[in-house]
């Protein structure tokens, strides 16, 4: 597990083509909240653990309401808001990125 790297997973097409693709620019979606989520999909790829990711004070990563350990969110400067999932098992681990809706606050 030393060279093992935190996965990436995506609950929709949009984020995941955010994630992969440098030209794609989703409707409402402003130029700095593109480099926030670039930078976090940018961690999440060279964290090794997911405290190598919680660590990092610059992606706003806070604990979710739920109370749930494995769930956290991460705020955009816009407010829009990222709800993290994070999967470990004995080989690697793993965060489901998904984005919360202001209106129901529940992952899409």
């Amino acid at each position: 597990m030393e060279n093992s790297r935190v996965e990436r997973e995506y609950l929709d097409e949009e984020l995941r083509r955010l994630a992969t693709d440098p030209e794609f620019r989703p409707a409402g979606w402003s130029g700095q909240e593109l480099r926030e989520f670039h930078r976090l999909v940018q961690c999440a790829r060279a964290a090794h653990v997911e405290d190598d990711m919680r660590n990092m004070r610059q992606l706003r990563i806070e604990p979710d309401d739920s109370g749930d350990p494995a769930r956290a969110r991460a705020t955009l400067s816009s407010g829009r808001t990222i709800d993290l999932t994070f999967k470990n098992t004995d080989s690697h681990g793993v965060v489901v990125v998904g984005l919360l809706i202001p209106e129901t606050e529940t992952p899409r």
